[in-house]
């Protein structure tokens, strides 16, 4: 951009411009490729000085403007650059410096108009691109009070007066560097950057925006080690034990050494330890936690000692790591002593000390009562979550001898014998290993009750059993003849039903969080009522609840007699009504009469509270319950829980609760109310002074310890969640490493600086070193020198030689897809080298001594810092499932978006791109294991095996005892794992040292990889496939039943609950069916074919259709169940086979297609969503000579093949207003239609006053993106965030441009979107649109599958799709001269290159000169109905020209679409 030097500088006069604000935005923002939303973001003079060098190259010194100026100093002193550069060419314009800070919109939208004008006349070469000229940077707008956008911010022309927002001293509690500022209450001075922040219109938002800055995040870093190296000197405050203990357990890094596990420890505890949980004790109840006989490394145990307590500000209950105790043997008195001693160093304050949990530790007992000389008023809440394995114990050996015998027997013959009868394994499994007492008492109460319901079911088999051993085994007929027994049945028949209120109770600790608290203290309230109430009389019983007298349990007078006694149920007393049980009725109710005195006994012996205590806190708790609960309660809670000393206190209490009450009865009458626990109390407690005695009470309830309590999840809580990220070896300090030096002292500092600078160091010397730049991504990782890695870089950047098997797959007709990346299945590969040179020769395609050292810019590598590099284990989180084990691995291209992963998931070895917020180390095993997915998903349970046998083999782990027998393989491993991976640890397992990170021979164009023939069946083994519940190997004998068709049955479930037809077959569907069938039919593997069967859309086990066009594949249980018997076997050996589908001739058995099955699909996408819609206003046709030309509005407008449809059928458009924030789908707009199309910017910037002045408007078109809505995303976000919720724009505007009633204006729309989307976010768009969507694939009309979901009210949208003879219905149609075409129709098309494929690694659709070859830019565009050279604008490359295709519609869909409007508007001559 040159200009001439006799040129003279033109000052225009706005006044002439009648540009809209709009268009002056959107007009800068392509000038200066930004993304301003409103000119007063413009107020930080950066823009104007960018715009200014535009206008004048060189007027500006870039280097010394300030891009990411966020203060008013910093604005001042662009504007001062601007106004030199003013002076020096003679612009004699006043630049308004106030105005344009304060972000007063007159004044910045009048100067911006100005400097639009003034770029205009002055710039005679437009090509010039700001972004690239020299020191040029990213333009950050300023921060705003309010979107300018709202046109109820404005008043004449003026924005309102933003809300003031001092600084206040509450904000040190979320930002300990934010200090009161010199310049006064209006700014916020940064300790850490030294900064002072404007914060008097954002307030805390402008805090938190300044710690996302890159500047704030480096400082802070820096700032941080400084203080962790600073503190080296001081005494460390925790033990060694535990030091020694979080470096062993936590520790995964390569460094050793005593500064190092001391570096590690105090970055795991963070920088404000002990000093927080001092604090904390002073104000706010808590409990101590004491873990004894943890392994802390080989042979050394130690005592965890752990805080918990309910954090009110963030609305949770933490758990904090407070120090650990060498473990002495058989020292109970001492283990106490010492924690008693750890309180004390610590200074904590015993006021606040409610509640202890000592787990089962031998000396739990006497740490309870040396805590109590502290706190006599403490709580011991141990034996509450193991009352049902004391009482259980308890009754169990009170039962008659010949019972426990049995057991005993029972399980030494289960043992002994070395063939395993499958009953009595299905009755003992592989979890009871011997030990010195009887293994029915090391068991939990649940074990045993799960193991006496298995014994009777099985009973007549183990008789059967035993009575077939061989006649010299006088044992098994002892067990034999005790099984045969009527008394030992009647037995364990009440037994089972005794037991089930304990069974109940700790099923409910099991399955329980935090947030379960109260139930699980209702449930043991009701204990002790429950089993008094089946032997003592209620006066006896209640008299025991009160006093708790072991003698009214012992006294007959108060024992129910005869029936009256419990004996376990209906099924009991059947059974001892028969001839052979009626005599063992007496001894029976003796037994259980010992039975219940010994549980009841125990419950109230380990009960910390008494039931009626319990009962009022769980009712107190409970936000449900909380108003039922009486002053008189909580007084008690008070004076039990020691919360209240005196009659004041008690007094204070009172009122306290009476003012809670009344509030919350307030808040019920208005309706207001469904709180969770967390949230209520947060709630209640803002409310509260620090010395409510109401608000101890609360946060003493809210300490207790709740399930889970084993010792590997709390350590977890405490520890796994601070934020480690930053230790890092190279941060480890040494007597020899420097000291961080301040950027004042490194940049302008003098020499005397650095000498007064290393004085202050301790006595380190600072050593003199060169300096060398090297431009890196990851500024963590260690920097690579001279070819090779230093530190951990050298191994953790890469991953081993099995995570690459996949790299060169033999080409195979039937593969197991799921086979994961992790095993090595060496000995498939026959007359190949052996070891590990020839797998990797195999796997790099060289020679070992051509292989080169690994670079760190090595394609595949992640540098962004975030950690998770290749060859780690990791848990990742999808939606719709549980925390899901997988492998990081190489990314497929080059570079890898920053915080981006790739993983391969354990179980069905599929992959996905995952963000690194959403991936945990396996580390965190406790944390992210999931009972209920292992115990119900198989392949879950798969992927748990195949993960945790890697891990083991990293670690050097054996688990040769199971002996082969995997199920107990696996149980081993996974009580491995959640110990803590011991002994080596979670660095056992991190990526092997010799690893690099191999790049994908997919990727690499020296690959002489071919991609495989299709297939012609496949394994799908997958998470997502649905469980049937009903049989359907019985469908053949129903269908047959008189009056019964296969219409009255599922055909994926055969359930008789039929909602809909099948749409394809013969046949039904039922809800759950229907559901997943519209969800899945129209989804997709990569290797383009359909995920699950046609007909059932489940199936592991397919055969795919042979026919190159179609993508149908069929599972084997329909094809044996609906066709014949032995279809699949038979159907594998033709080739090629064509579908159902494609020849329905071949339909036999109960497998009919219907006719109509196009039709039929079309109305279950119609209406399935099980809703029913008033509808649409119907309009009457206009006569011809009172029709107008059209006005549209095209939100989200992509290529404008809204625009270029209206034309092509003949419409006058008045005008036509696009939202496009695509600069190529702009550029393609504009020049392809001259500068007709009107384009804004954001649609969430438009408001009720630019659609007024714009409108009124007879069309509104649109289809928002579709990233996170579609389901073949399995990072995506749903309709209510990410850009779904752009669909809510499409609504509002929708909602604003609807005619009221009385308007007879005729007034259409019509909204597009995804088919595979999820069944609850298509219900939700049709709630909002109050209408159903009609189906439409372009299938029909092009060469290629688009199968999209269609709302509006135009006229005839559910009318079938017809062919017109313009339309090119094949791909030879679309394709060049001298290019042929391997198929009809092609698939789905969209923004990824490798969409042209015919699958993943499938063939390419054309052949030209006897090659494959890509499709080529003009004949995509005339698949999509687009002219050619449509999108030949810009220079755009092929990429870019496929990715603004394949966000576009289809012109023969939108055509159909839009016809009937030819009745309501003008056309050009009347067509």
């Amino acid at each position: 951009m040159q200009k001439m030097a006799d040129s003279p500088v033109v000052t225009p006069n706005s006044s002439r411009d009648k540009s809209s604000r709009f268009y002056v935005v959107s007009w800068i923002n392509r000038l200066l490729k930004t993304d301003f939303k409103d000119v007063q973001e413009m107020g930080s003079g950066a823009c104007q000085c960018q715009m200014m060098n535009c206008t004048f190259p060189g007027s500006v010194d870039l280097a010394k403007v300030k891009f990411d100026a966020q203060s008013k100093e910093d604005f001042k002193h662009n504007f001062s650059l601007l106004q030199d550069a003013f002076n020096q060419k003679g612009v004699t314009k006043t630049i308004p410096v106030d105005g344009l800070i304060e972000g007063d919109f007159k004044t910045c939208y009048e100067f911006m108009k100005w400097f639009k004008l003034f770029y205009t006349e002055n710039t005679k070469n437009k090509e010039y691109n700001p972004v690239k000229a020299p020191n040029s940077s990213n333009i950050n707008p300023i921060a705003t009070s309010s979107q300018s956008g709202s046109s109820d911010n404005e008043t004449n022309g003026t924005a309102k007066a933003t809300k003031s927002a001092p600084y206040t001293e509450k904000w040190k509690e979320d930002y300990d560097w934010a200090d009161w500022s010199l310049l006064g209450e209006q700014h916020t001075y940064c300790s850490v950057c030294h900064t002072n922040l404007a914060t008097y219109r954002r307030g805390i938002v402008e805090l938190q925006r300044h710690t996302e800055t890159n500047k704030h995040k480096k400082r802070a870093k820096l700032f941080q080690s400084s203080q962790r190296k600073s503190q080296v000197t001081k005494p460390f405050p925790c033990s060694d034990a535990a030091v020694r203990f979080i470096y062993n357990r936590w520790y995964t890094g390569s460094a050793k050494g005593k500064h190092v596990s001391r570096h590690f420890a105090r970055c795991k505890l963070g920088l404000k330890y002990p000093k927080d949980l001092v604090s904390v004790s002073k104000d706010t109840p808590y409990c101590v936690y004491i873990y004894e006989g943890l392994a802390a490394g080989n042979d050394d145990t130690v005592t965890a000692v752990l805080l918990g307590f309910f954090h009110s500000k963030s609305s949770v209950h933490r758990i904090r790591f407070l120090d650990a105790l060498q473990s002495v043997d058989g020292a109970g008195a001492e283990t106490a002593t010492a924690v008693v001693k750890a309180l004390k160093r610590f200074e904590l304050s015993t006021d606040n000390l409610a509640v202890c949990y000592s787990g089962d530790g031998e000396a739990s007992e006497q740490i309870c009562s040396h805590l109590r000389e502290l706190n006599p008023n403490i709580i011991a809440l141990g034996g509450l979550y193991t009352i049902a394995d004391a009482a259980y114990h308890a009754g169990v050996k009170e039962l008659p001898s010949q019972i426990q015998e049995l057991m005993v027997d029972l399980y030494a013959h289960y043992s002994s014998c070395s063939v395993k009868n499958d009953n009595l394994k299905a009755l003992f499994g592989s979890d009871i290993t011997k030990n010195s007492k009887p293994f029915y008492l090391s068991i939990s109460c649940l074990r045993f009750y799960q193991l006496i319901t298995k014994m009777l079911e099985i009973w007549s088999d183990l008789i059967l059993y035993f009575s077939s051993c061989p006649e010299g085994d006088e044992k098994a007929k002892l067990l034999c003849s005790q099984l045969k027994g009527p008394k030992v049945k009647a037995t364990f028949m009440s037994l089972e039903q005794a037991l089930k209120p304990l069974e109940k109770f700790q099923t409910q600790i099991q399955e329980s969080f935090w947030a379960n608290m109260p139930l699980i203290l209702e449930e043991a309230s009701m204990l002790l009522s429950t089993y008094t109430s089946c032997f003592l009389q209620h006066n006896a019983a209640t008299r025991y609840l009160k006093e708790h007298d072991a003698q009214i349990l012992k006294n007959k007078k108060f024992h129910l007699l005869g029936q009256d006694l419990s004996l376990g149920g209906k099924a009991v007393e059947d059974f001892l009504k028969t001839e052979e049980a009626a005599e063992v009725l007496p001894q029976l109710q003796e037994e259980l009469l010992l039975f219940y005195i010994a549980v009841t006994g125990c419950i109230a012996e380990e009960l910390p509270l008494s039931d009626t205590v319990l009962k009022n806190i769980s009712r107190l708790l409970n936000p449900e319950s909380s108003l039922k609960v009486t002053k008189i309660a909580v007084e008690e809670l008070g004076s039990k829980l020691g919360v209240c000393s005196s009659p004041e206190e008690v007094r204070q209490l009172e009122k306290e609760f009476s003012e809670y009450h009344l509030a919350e009865e307030e808040r019920s009458k208005k309706g207001v109310n469904g709180d969770t626990l967390e949230n209520h109390w947060t709630r209640v407690l803002e409310g509260t002074e620090p010395t409510s005695v109401f608000r101890k009470l609360i946060l003493t309830l809210l300490s207790f310890p709740c399930p889970p309590l084993d010792p590997q999840h709390i350590l977890s809580q405490a520890l796994d969640s601070n934020d480690a990220a930053s230790f890092s070896e190279s941060d480890t300090f040494t007597e020899s490493e420097h000291e961080i030096v301040s950027d004042s002292v490194l940049t302008n500092g003098s020499k005397k600086d650095l000498q007064v600078y290393a004085a202050g160091l301790n006595g380190f010397d600072l050593k003199p070193c060169v300096v060398r730049l090297i431009k890196m991504n990851d500024r963590d990782g260690m920097s690579m020198m001279n070819g090779s890695l230093s530190h951990e870089g050298s191994w953790r950047g890469g991953h081993s030689w099995e995570s690459s098997l996949r790299q060169k797959p033999q080409a195979r007709k039937v593969f197991q897809a799921g086979v994961g990346t992790w095993s090595k299945p060496i000995g498939l590969i026959k007359g190949r080298k052996s070891g590990q040179e020839s797998i990797d020769e195999e796997l790099e395609g060289t020679s070992p001594s051509s292989r080169t050292t690994p670079s760190r810019g090595q394609p595949g590598t992640y540098q962004d810092g975030k950690g998770f590099l290749i060859g780690e284990l990791v848990w990742g989180k999808l939606s719709g499932m549980s925390m899901w084990p997988g492998l990081v691995m190489p990314w497929k291209s080059k570079h890898s978006p920053p915080g981006m992963r790739r993983v391969e998931w354990f179980g069905d070895g599929m992959f996905s791109e995952v963000s690194t917020e959403r991936l945990k180390p396996f580390s965190f095993f406790t944390l992210c294991f999931s009972k209920n997915s292992f115990a119900s998903l198989p392949v879950y349970k798969d992927a748990i095996y195949q993960i945790c046998e890697l891990a083991a083999e990293r670690c050097g782990k054996s688990f040769a005892k199971a002996q082969g027998d995997k199920e107990r393989e696996l149980k081993m491993m996974v009580d491995w794992a959640s110990e803590g991976f011991l002994p080596t640890g979670p660095r056992g397992f991190a990526p092997p040292e010799d690893s690099s990170p191999n790049q994908d021979p997919n990727d690499s164009p020296s690959s002489d990889y071919q991609p495989p023939p299709k297939r012609r069946y496949i394994f799908k083994n997958r998470p997502g496939a649905p469980n049937i519940s009903y049989s359907r190997k019985s469908l053949k004998e129903k269908v047959t039943e008189k009056g019964k068709t296969i219409e009255n049955f599922c055909l994926s479930c055969a359930s008789t609950e039929i909602d809909v037809q099948h749409p394809l077959f013969e046949g039904g569907l039922c809800l759950r069916c229907k559901e997943n069938f519209t969800e899945t039919l129209y989804r997709y593997d990569e290797d383009g074919y359909q995920s699950y069967c046609t007909v059932c859309c489940a199936g592991l086990e397919v055969i795919l259709c042979g026919n190159a066009s179609c993508c149908r594949c069929f599972c084997k249980d329909c094809l044996d169940i609906l066709v014949a018997e032995g279809t699949f076997d038979k159907l594998k050996d033709v080739d090629p086979w064509s579908c159902f589908m494609c020849e329905p001739s071949q339909c036999d058995g109960h497998l009919k297609l219907r006719p109509d099955w196009s039709v039929k699909v079309q109305d279950l996408f119609t209406n399935n969503s099980a809703m029913e819609f008033e509808p649409h206003r119907v309009y009457p046709s206009i006569p011809a000579d009172q029709r107008k030309p059209l006005k549209v509005l095209s939100l989200f407008d992509g290529i404008a093949t809204g625009y270029l449809v209206l034309k092509d059928l003949g419409f006058k458009i008045e005008r036509y207003i696009a939202s496009e924030i695509c600069d190529d789908s702009i550029v393609v707009g504009m020049i392809k239609h001259e500068g007709k199309i009107e384009y804004v910017n954001d649609v969430r910037t438009i408001t009720r006053k630019h659609l007024a002045e714009w409108g009124p408007f007879d069309l509104l078109i649109g289809g928002s993106p579709c990233n996170d809505l579609s389901m073949v995303n399995p990072l995506r976000k749903g309709l209510f965030e990410g850009t779904g919720r752009l669909f809510f724009e499409f609504y509002r505007i929708l909602t604003l441009l609807k005619p009221k009633e009385e308007d007879n204006r005729p007034f259409f729309w019509l909204f597009e979107n995804v088919v595979l989307m999820s069944a609850h976010d298509k219900t939700d768009i049709c709630r909002f649109l109050e209408c159903n969507p009609v189906l439409v694939d372009a299938v029909k009309v092009s060469p290629a599958h688009r199968a999209r979901y269609f709302w509006g009210n135009i006229p005839g949208m559910s009318r079938p799709l017809a062919t017109s003879l313009d339309d090119k219905v094949t791909l030879q149609d679309c394709l060049e001269v001298g290019r042929m075409a391997k198929f009809d129709k092609v698939r789905t098309i969209t923004t990824k290159s490798n969409s042209i494929r015919q699958g993943k690694m499938g063939p390419l659709p054309v052949s030209m000169n006897g090659k494959e070859d890509y499709l080529w830019c003009t004949e995509m565009e005339q698949i999509f109905g687009f002219p050619k050279h449509y999108t030949d604008v810009n220079n755009m490359s092929r990429m870019q020209r496929q990715k603004v295709l394949g966000r576009s519609w289809s012109v023969p869909v939108i055509r159909h679409l839009f016809a009937p409007l030819k009745d309501y508007f003008e056309c050009e001559n009347e067509q």
